[in-house]
């Protein structure tokens, strides 16, 4: 599961703009690059006597230069610190701030290359690499102000760090510090700042950015690089014309073939049990996540719809004793495995705090654990803004080689609250590459670096009291409504 903040740890800025051909290396993205702050160029600084910097030229081409804070206290600028190049040392004194980059709300892509030497720990913990703060009564940690922090107060190696958020406005900024006051300002050093006003449009494009700042400077790429999330609305929906293809392929370039056996309209009066298997509390089946236990009535077709109902109720006390009390709910899977194809569903998720979820999971093979997550939501909590989440997550629980966890998730922040109505939720699983849809429009992009085995389709609700919080019993019962779910392969 994949926790929403607000605002994230992380390193500078990519901004967009038109730089000229000349300034711009190989492989960068360059649209909407609006903050552009390089170490290794020494014609973009102003320097006194001793090396210390007075301003710091933005590269963008939007002049949106960073001037020093305190005169007597300016950061260094060092050379040759950092393969080769030179970097902007920060004492935890004196940094830079900007003006305002844009006032108007929308997105921003912040990246920025930063380490701290043995030499410059020990200083304060939540030290600003990045923060604007254009509501200068708020604490940059609340939106719309945002801030790109360091919690530790240790070392660390290079490192490319991201922050990416929509609904904002940019500034004004400061490197290095807070926007108002003296604390927190970062000790370390600092390579190079990019900040986007927009979204990176892709995967490829956002990997190049990446790149480019792992070539230039020798630092890894993080995790990170490899998923691309969509921020901000869908924009144009494609039109559905032909309800047997896949909302977001109406020109069928994917030469989809349906699979008739793992496809269900949910249109007859009980589900077809040589196609679904429904979780009824015996044998090896999964009990549910405390307190609420699965219970195969708590699963039905009705309406045109497979609706599975999380309710208040009484359990029996064996299960009590196990630790269900009070909930129950329902988990349907597939009798037969998908591998490889394109998943949809249309569905309304429940307007309660019981999840409501359409995943992948149970590939059948002795220590091969793996999960996908085409949607968990929480379609009415104690914090609105969650109300709106699209989680998506991928998950390995256990290989042959090991039993860690390792886990690939990210949101998108719907602009409605995804219980109000139905929509058509996708996932395309290939060998290489995992994308997420929402009514045809990708809103995530992976690498698939781990899925490469047939899994169960499922549809379930869960108690997850720590994520979504408890649930409020007058919003019970509620129901969780899919009204089909089809999967295509490509054809041979």
């Amino acid at each position: 599961m994949h926790m929403f903040k607000e605002w994230l740890l992380a390193l500078p800025l990519l901004v967009s703009m038109a730089c000229s051909a000349a300034q711009v290396p190989t492989g960068i993205p360059t649209g909407g690059l609006v903050l552009w702050l390089d170490a290794a160029d020494a014609s973009t600084m102003t320097l006194d006597a001793q090396n210390r910097i007075q301003r710091w030229s933005d590269k963008s081409g939007k002049s949106n230069d960073a001037n020093v804070v305190d005169s007597t206290l300016r950061p260094q600028r060092v050379e040759s610190a950092l393969n080769g190049r030179s970097v902007v040392r920060f004492s935890g004194d004196s940094a830079f701030v900007g003006k305002t980059i844009r006032s108007a709300k929308g997105p921003v892509t912040v990246l920025i290359v930063s380490r701290r030497l043995p030499d410059q720990a020990g200083a304060t913990p939540w030290q600003r690499l990045f923060s604007s703060r254009p509501k200068s009564a708020d604490n940059d940690n609340v939106l719309p102000n945002f801030a790109i922090s360091l919690e530790q107060t240790n070392a660390y190696e290079p490192t490319v760090s991201v922050l990416e958020l929509y609904d904002v406005p940019i500034g004004p900024y400061a490197v290095g510090r807070n926007v108002i006051g003296n604390s927190d300002n970062f000790r370390g050093d600092i390579a190079e700042v990019l900040v986007y006003d927009r979204a990176f449009s892709s995967l490829a494009e956002r990997q190049r950015a990446f790149q480019y700042l792992a070539d230039k400077w020798s630092v890894a790429i993080p995790a990170q690089a490899d998923t691309w999330p969509r921020v901000g609305p869908l924009g144009s929906l494609p039109r559905q014309t032909n309800t047997h293809l896949p909302v977001s392929d109406q020109s069928n370039a994917g030469r989809w073939v349906l699979d008739n056996t793992l496809s269900d309209d949910f249109n007859g009066t009980t589900l077809d049990p040589k196609r679904w298997h429904v979780n009824d509390a015996t044998g090896t089946d999964s009990l549910g996540r405390k307190p609420a236990l699965f219970r195969p009535e708590n699963a039905t077709l009705g309406n045109g719809n497979l609706n599975i109902v999380f309710r208040k109720e009484t359990l029996p006390q064996k299960y009590v004793e196990l630790g269900f009390k009070d909930y129950s709910s329902a988990m349907v899977r597939t009798i037969e495995r998908g591998f490889y194809g394109y998943y949809e569903a249309r569905a309304k998720p429940m307007n309660s705090a019981g999840s409501s979820a359409f995943w992948l999971a149970w590939t059948g093979m002795a220590d091969n654990a793996t999960e996908i997550d085409i949607f968990e939501i929480g379609g009415k909590t104690k914090n609105a803004a969650f109300d709106r989440l699209y989680n998506m997550n991928a998950h390995v629980w256990a290989t042959p080689q090991s039993t860690e966890h390792v886990a690939n998730g990210s949101t998108w922040v719907s602009p409605w609250r995804l219980a109000n109505t139905f929509h058509v939720y996708g996932f395309d699983w290939q060998p290489d590459t995992l994308r997420w849809y929402v009514d045809g429009v990708l809103v995530r992009e992976s690498k698939n670096t781990h899925f490469f085995f047939p899994m169960q389709i499922v549809f379930d609700s869960e108690a997850m009291w720590d994520w979504f919080g408890v649930v409020d019993d007058a919003d019970l019962p509620s129901t969780f409504r899919v009204d089909y779910v089809k999967v295509w392969q490509h054809s041979r």
